[in-house]
């Protein structure tokens, strides 16, 4: 940007005021537009951030948010649908076969094996990746605010769902859910075990649930806390390459059930 205030000196001075005045008012014109212009389109940086985040656009900011939200909330959305109705059939298949049988072990088996995968189906209810609500949450607000939105505004709270669907992202791969998962199974066992001399079941139910629970735990989005300190050092090209990742869920057909293998890149 180039501003120019130019002076000369008049010969008249009946318009030597009319000179000075429209002078000054070039010079004004031209510190508020330089002092305006470098921070037109910036936002202060979020808390424990790299300053060269600062230095980046807010439009371009809330747009790596935007789009890391969205691709990871319908990431989020595939795993918690595959693994809901996953839940959601061995319970329902465990508690439909129980009147088939009439030996009381072999109930107490479905019983105590649909109520593990229960509490599975419960977790994924209580314990949603926040993620999946807080990019429809951003979206609903971007559109609230029409095509003149207070950006620094709309960017610190942006940035703050980004932040909690990291936090979120990486609790459900914690060592606290891989507890979790174990203890839940493994007293499914001693159900088995201690209240109905089933320990042979037992192990089997504990430890086929704690295989479901692990795949469940690792075939989780997990990409957030790793974008967050990409965020944080304002570095946004690096770390964009093309990446590759698989999964494996269960499945279930009329001839039985299986695991699929699902690669994406």
């Amino acid at each position: 940007m180039r501003c120019f205030a130019y002076y000369q000196m008049p010969m008249l001075d009946s318009i030597d005021n009319i000179r000075w005045i429209a002078f000054l008012c070039g010079v004004v014109v031209c510190m508020l537009a330089a002092g305006r212009a470098p921070g037109a389109g910036t936002c202060p940086e979020m808390s424990g951030a790299d300053p060269a985040l600062a230095a980046r656009d807010a439009d371009e900011r809330l747009d790596f948010i935007r789009e890391r939200l969205a691709g990871e909330a319908s990431r989020g959305r595939i795993w918690n649908d595959a693994w809901s109705i996953s839940y959601g059939l061995l319970t329902a298949t465990q508690l439909v076969l129980v009147p088939v049988f009439e030996d009381t072990g072999t109930r107490a088996d479905l019983y105590v094996g649909a109520g593990s995968s229960a509490v599975g189906l419960l977790a994924l209810v209580i314990l949603p990746l926040e993620v999946m609500s807080d990019s429809s949450e951003l979206g609903r607000q971007l559109s609230e605010q029409g095509d003149q939105p207070d950006r620094c505004a709309v960017l610190e709270r942006a940035e703050s769902l980004l932040q909690s669907a990291a936090e979120s992202e990486q609790l459900g791969v914690s060592f606290w859910m891989h507890a979790a998962s174990a203890l839940v199974n493994i007293g499914a066992g001693l159900i088995l075990g201690l209240g109905f001399d089933r320990w042979e079941s037992g192990a089997i139910n504990a430890a086929a649930g704690i295989a479901i629970g692990e795949l469940m735990i690792l075939t989780q989005p997990s990409r957030l806390p790793g974008e967050l300190q990409r965020y944080r050092s304002g570095e946004f090209e690096s770390g964009g390459e093309q990446t590759v990742s698989w999964a494996l869920l269960p499945g279930f057909s009329r001839s039985g059930g299986g695991l699929s293998f699902v690669l994406s890149f």
